[in-house]
């Protein structure tokens, strides 16, 4: 353990949330995009490619949601 241990994980955590809402926000920009344009932006399929994510935990049973649950903390 130690404060050095501790510095490193608050970094880590830092830099993670920091990128997770990073991606939030482009994941809202593409998907504003797709709404507003019609097709895919930047040709990435962002509404599909989150349906065929949500798909695939849902087949996924528990492990599915187990990750659904890691993400979920990690949006909010």
């Amino acid at each position: 353990g130690g404060i050095i241990m501790d510095n490193a994980w608050k970094m880590i955590k830092d830099i993670v949330s920091n990128l997770t809402a990073v991606l939030i926000g482009v994941l809202g920009l593409g998907i504003v995009a797709a709404l507003v344009f019609g097709g895919t932006p930047l040709g990435l399929d962002v509404i599909g490619n989150i349906t065929s994510l949500v798909s695939a935990l849902a087949n996924g049973g528990i492990v599915g949601l187990l990750v659904l649950a890691v993400l979920m903390s990690l949006v909010k």
